[in-house]
């Protein structure tokens, strides 16, 4: 399908593909209409045509937008990134810099002010930035990789280690953890990253009760300690943190299929499939197949009868 086509969905699903100018001109126009008065659908609309390049169209949306959320930090932060699309680099900067007047304790404008100075070729700048929105707002993932990148670069994964403190070390900071621990695997030191790892998940499970299923950033933050352990090798650690911190209704089945395979490595095939089985009842619609195609596998390998 070529570049220049836009797909559409009809009412079962189905894509019809649009000529972009014909989107442009007749499907958007229309549904800015539609939506003029409706600030959820209309902001999930400027972000969509945003994204599929037609800039001009989603800047219109934004203003609508800061009229209708009062100039809010989502809005604000949107218009200035459509801004900073079309070149207007300080205008952008004006709103980002009104995004922080207005939301002195949020990080997120931080982040967008280091795209600004990114652009500009300012890395002294985008440095400083990106670490004041994380000393507000320490869970932003994207920024977070991109300061330990950029810190990495300077003077090597020891230092990004040691500027890392002052995050992991912040109630609820469970993201610098994590990448901490990463590093630290990277390092070879594994009693430190699991020291971490058991820290993030254990303060997760103590903010819900045991009937409570995980939240989404629960589930995220098992999956990526789950993926950093099996990349490294760290079998036993990923099967010990699983064993304790992996529940049977987690909506996605991405750490219970890696924790299935560790499992079947060493021979506890019973339980791996008593944990795919049970999972399967909880996953989201979309990944049953998933669950369902690694039984099958272990039920031909094994002989099992499932």
């Amino acid at each position: 399908m070529g570049e220049q086509m836009i797909p559409l969905f009809d009412g079962v699903g189905h894509p019809v593909w649009l000529d972009r100018e014909e989107f442009r001109k007749e499907v958007i126009p229309q549904h800015l209409e539609a939506e003029w008065n409706h600030p959820e659908e209309l902001y999930t609309f400027v972000v969509q045509i945003f994204r599929d390049g037609f800039v001009e169209e989603a800047d219109r949306g934004a203003d609508r937008l800061l009229e209708l959320y009062n100039r809010a930090e989502g809005v604000l932060l949107l218009k200035s990134l459509i801004l900073l699309r079309k070149g207007e680099d300080e205008e952008a900067e004006t709103l980002v810099r009104e995004c922080m007047e207005k939301y002195p304790d949020r990080g997120m404008a931080h982040t967008f002010l280091a795209r600004i100075y990114d652009k500009r070729g300012d890395r002294e700048g985008v440095i400083d930035s990106l670490r004041r929105g994380l000393e507000l707002e320490p869970n932003q993932e994207t920024a977070l990789l991109w300061w330990v990148d950029l810190t990495i670069e300077e003077g090597g994964k020891s230092k990004a280690i040691e500027e890392l403190k002052p995050f992991v070390e912040k109630e609820g900071a469970w993201w610098p953890k994590l990448i901490a621990g990463r590093l630290h695997l990277e390092e070879g030191d594994t009693s430190a990253a699991v020291h971490l790892f058991n820290h993030v998940l254990e303060w997760f499970r103590s903010r819900r009760d045991e009937q409570t299923p995980p939240s989404f950033d629960e589930e995220i933050a098992l999956m990526t300690v789950v993926t950093i352990l099996s990349k490294h090798g760290c079998r036993d650690e990923l099967i010990t943190l699983c064993d304790q911190y992996c529940r049977t209704d987690h909506s996605t089945p991405f750490a219970v299929l890696d924790y299935a395979q560790a499992l079947v490595e060493v021979g506890r095939i019973e339980e791996a499939v008593d944990r795919l089985q049970q999972a399967s009842n909880f996953v989201l619609p979309e990944y049953v197949h998933l669950v369902e195609r690694k039984l099958s596998e272990l039920k031909q390998r094994f002989s099992l009868k499932i």
